[in-house]
């Protein structure tokens, strides 16, 4: 890409379907905004999280790193004492050290004690919920503090976005880093009154039409200020749909391994440099957007610690990832399917049912560029494959495991060094 460091602007939605866009195939919900991203950019086809779940999925986005090795492999509550340790080297820490203005605004969801704030990690400045809008209380923060416990959650959306707006027209004359992460469409659902009823998807459907009405506020402010050319737009969702919503016709959910559960939309755009209207079935993950971002802005990824995320650039410009590349998915601490190139097995699931008790299922494998609803077990006739995968799979979940107490240590406090 360009020499030019760009302005970054990640916009992630909670539990939105593969799915749920118009440019990604929906032919209910109108999203002609974020389609006009994918029109003058790109969309990964294969952009996968790390986790079918909201906290190890952000663990992974923040630092570059399978939430294993964070020691956040699952959903924190609000009573809980673990979160995101100091230790950790996080996307807006990175682009800080590169000298931009750092801001979140949304969701944050890796701990709610003083030093698991967003703004003890990188960011300068903080205005959200620290969890999801199903747990109590649900409290706005701005900064370290409470603004309010009186939360109009059909309000969330647009607040959000009034925050992003001012602080890029704040910051318009320095690299800046904005990380939107929406509350919807995150059940209960909520929308704006002038939202309410409009869309042929119900109510659902009324909160993603809402939501891209207020991505198109984000586009038109960088068009006004003469930003546009100059600033990588990306948006994603943190896992797949949970009771409503699309997985495009992918097999499985929110908390499922398959497909449905972790594989989630991605576009973005950076005129000029990202090939309008291309696409790209290249496998790529979450984590990766830590190395790629510090490519592009001149950040440092450290070298003392594992980060599993690959620098992509090549991909959004129209090329191929650098090296084919391993994948693996994980509930909790259980390693449930390896990917790699167009093969996907599955080891385990959650929950398990008789069928895995017996034996009668798993493993499963299936080749996704034939099969992306992994439809039909084909371990059958490729024991080779099956044998290859499950050997990488199990050094993998030993290497983990390895690991394991020290990123238990960090997560809960007890220890600041790897």
């Amino acid at each position: 890409m360009s020499d030019q460091r760009p302005n970054i602007v990640l916009v992630v939605m909670d539990d939105l379907g593969y799915g749920d866009l118009s440019c990604m195939g929906n032919t209910i919900l109108r999203t002609p905004r974020i389609d006009s991203i994918a029109g003058d950019g790109i969309t990964l086809r294969h952009m996968y999280a790390t986790s079918a779940v909201c906290t190890p999925s952000r663990a992974a986005l923040m630092t570059g790193r399978y939430p294993q090795r964070v020691g956040l492999p699952k959903v924190l509550s609000p009573e809980h004492g673990t979160g995101l340790s100091s230790w950790e080297y996080t996307l807006p820490r990175m682009l800080h050290d590169a000298g931009y203005r750092t801001a979140m605004f949304g969701k944050w969801h890796l701990g709610c004690r003083p030093e698991h704030y967003p703004t003890r990690h990188g960011f300068d400045e903080y205005a959200g919920l620290l969890y999801s809008n199903d747990m109590h209380p649900v409290e706005l923060f701005e900064g370290d503090r409470i603004s309010t416990a009186d939360v109009d959650q059909a309000t969330l959306t647009s607040t959000y976005t009034d925050h992003a707006i001012d602080f890029i027209r704040r910051n318009a004359d320095a690299p800046f880093f904005v990380y939107l992460a929406h509350t919807m469409p995150h059940i209960p659902l909520h929308v704006e009154d002038e939202f309410a009823g409009r869309s042929a998807g119900g109510r659902y459907g009324d909160v993603v039409e809402s939501l891209d009405h207020h991505i198109g506020r984000l586009l038109d402010t960088l068009g006004d200020l003469g930003l546009a050319d100059d600033t990588i737009v990306m948006v994603t969702s943190d896992n797949g749909p949970w009771f409503e919503g699309s997985t495009g016709g992918l097999r499985g959910t929110k908390l499922h391994t398959y497909e449905g559960g972790i594989r989630v939309p991605f576009v973005a755009r950076w005129p000029g440099r990202i090939p309008a209207g291309s696409v790209s079935d290249e496998p790529a993950c979450l984590f990766d957007l830590l190395p790629t971002l510090a490519a592009q802005a001149g950040g440092a990824v450290r070298q003392d610690r594992p980060v599993d995320g690959v620098d992509i650039s090549a991909v959004l410009t129209g090329g191929q990832a650098p090296a084919p590349r391993t994948l693996y998915f994980f509930h909790w601490w259980t390693l449930n399917a390896v990917r790699e190139g167009p093969w996907k097995l599955h080891l385990d699931r959650h929950p398990r049912d008789l069928n895995r008790a017996q034996g009668k299922e798993l493993p499963q494998l299936f080749n996704l560029e034939l099969d992306p609803a992994e439809s039909y077990d084909l371990s059958h006739g490729h024991p080779e494959v099956v044998g290859h995968l499950t050997g990488l799979a199990a050094r993998f979940e030993a290497e983990i495991a390895e690991q394991r107490p020290a990123a238990e240590a960090r997560a809960a406090g007890r220890a600041t060094v790897g």
